[in-house]
């Protein structure tokens, strides 16, 4: 008998949780808690806009038009083309990392542009010549009122993951620029990427790990505007295999009590499947170098230390061994992702940090 009722018990704890899943689902599908974050999205906006118009002073004003004219001509020279391989940031607000992620590409690239698409916040580094991402947001603002949120994580977090490709798009279209490498803003490079970039000239754009757009080599527009419409196509439904599959993502790592869910990398990987052969992959052993996909993990196949990986260097290259064959690879990046973003400064094998303009700058070497 009490074996019976525990039976019962369990079957009913069992179709609670199955009800209790389908309806998460159902919140998500509706797109009610999207829909919330997007007012509240707007209000900050708002808000934040009208503090930072209060705070402009007429010598900031000053300030920023003689940037603006003296930006001029490098812009120019990157529409016409030098040659050299445009480097691209994207970012929201001023994080600690940006000065050694924006100063290593400086150093491994010293003729190279290297833009940062942000905000008012980071707009204060010497070295990078700054745009304001909202300046170039059409295609994304096109994108948020159709998108669904699908993540454990934060909406604000997943979404501008997704909007940076039609930021990326919409900021070349405008400056007539048809190839850069975009970075993410925890990668530390120290590869030419104007020379790298030859190794994957017959691709559209690159990847790392299949999924992971930290080191975007672009070669052809053509491939940029096809993954955003892909992503459209998504999630207006009219894809609605592949957005069947963006939910279902979510869904068995809901079921499986795991965090994240749909985000770009997700897109990224539905992508790469049905373009076979147009998309290259920047984290595999190529001329005995390679780009790192995470730092936290030890692909392709790296060893370990103390949780990251083991990092050997000669003068102001980092190498990595293979655990398999014990060749020792050089690393064009390291990609800080997560909590590893505190290593960076240890990493960065510049003399001088590039310290926003309300710091005093400082030496520092790893």
């Amino acid at each position: 008998m009490k074996f019976a009722v525990g039976t019962r018990v369990k079957g009913l704890v069992n179709r609670l949780g199955v009800l209790t899943f389908r309806m998460s689902i159902a919140i998500f599908e509706s797109g009610i808690l999207t829909k919330i974050s997007r007012v509240r999205r707007r209000a900050k906006s708002t808000k934040f806009t009208n503090h930072q118009a209060e705070a402009i002073t007429p010598a900031a004003s000053a300030r920023s038009q003689a940037r603006t004219k003296s930006d001029e001509p490098a812009k120019r020279r990157n529409a016409a083309g030098t040659g050299l391989l445009p480097i691209v940031f994207i970012h929201k607000h001023n994080s600690e990392h940006l000065k050694y992620s924006f100063t290593q590409a400086n150093k491994s690239n010293p003729g190279s542009t290297v833009f940062v698409l942000g905000d008012d916040s980071n707009n204060q580094y010497e070295g990078v010549e700054h745009h304001q991402f909202r300046d170039y947001f059409g295609g994304a603002a096109r994108f948020e009122e159709i998108y669904k949120h699908y993540s454990t994580h934060p909406i604000d977090f997943e979404l501008i993951c997704f909007q940076r490709w039609f930021i990326l798009r919409e900021f070349l279209t405008a400056n007539k620029m048809e190839q850069c490498v975009y970075l993410d803003s925890d990668v530390l490079l120290y590869a030419d990427v104007t020379e790298d970039s030859k190794k994957f000239a017959r691709f559209d754009f690159t990847l790392c790990w299949n999924t992971i757009g930290c080191v975007f080599f672009l070669n052809r527009m053509d491939g940029l505007e096809s993954f955003c419409q892909f992503m459209m196509d998504i999630y207006s439904k009219k894809d609605a295999y592949h957005y069947d599959k963006m939910v279902s993502h979510f869904a068995v790592r809901r079921k499986n009590q795991l965090s994240g869910g749909a985000c770009d990398m997700t897109a990224l990987q539905l992508y790469n499947e049905i373009n076979f052969g147009q998309v290259g992959e920047a984290s595999q052993v190529i001329d005995g170098a390679v780009y790192d996909p995470n730092i936290n993990m030890p692909h392709p196949g790296f060893e370990m230390e103390n949780g990251i990986k083991k990092i050997l260097w000669k003068g102001d290259q980092p190498y990595g061994r293979l655990g398999r064959t014990g060749e020792e690879i050089r690393f064009n990046s390291l990609h800080f992702n997560g909590h590893a973003k505190r290593l960076m400064s240890r990493y960065c094998t510049a003399d001088r940090i590039i310290e926003p303009a309300t710091a005093t700058n400082t030496s520092v070497r790893r």
